[in-house]
């Protein structure tokens, strides 16, 4: 072969293979685009599966006695970091740990929850969009 074919099969081969690098860095960049996507998704997913036992009392009207369910199941183990408040007209009452639940189940105390008394529940999320409150109002 002669020297000038050598050179053009030399340039041919650079130009295919700056090609094949060039596609190849293009469908990385796509796959991590695909992949942070996906990320996000499931992210999403989460976080509404572990929202769910929460945002069913959202705008949904309950009993005093489930109110008082949901309390023991969320303070009966370890610090929740969830507020649990309980409204009557202009006075309210918080209860965040399994002492307070004690208090909302004393008959003879202010804090009393009737167990057939009707409730509308409402979510309260902070700044960063968590779930740090529910607000249940009785219902006249």
């Amino acid at each position: 072969m002669n020297n000038g074919l050598k050179a053009l099969l030399i340039a041919a081969s650079t130009i295919i293979t700056c090609i094949i690098v060039g596609l190849g860095f293009q469908m990385a960049r796509e796959a991590k685009q695909i992949g942070n996507y996906v990320v996000e998704e499931l992210h999403q997913y989460r976080t509404a599966a572990e929202e769910r036992d929460y945002m069913k009392y959202d705008a949904v009207t309950v009993y005093g006695n489930d109110v008082v369910n949901l309390m023991k199941q969320e303070f009966s183990g370890e610090k929740s970091g969830l507020r649990i408040t309980v409204k009557e007209g202009n006075t309210g009452y918080s209860y965040e740990n399994s002492e307070d639940v004690k208090r909302a189940q004393d008959a003879e105390t202010e804090e009393y929850i009737v167990p057939t008394s009707e409730y509308t529940g409402e979510v309260v999320r902070n700044e960063n969009e968590v779930i740090v409150e529910l607000i249940f109002q009785k219902n006249r």
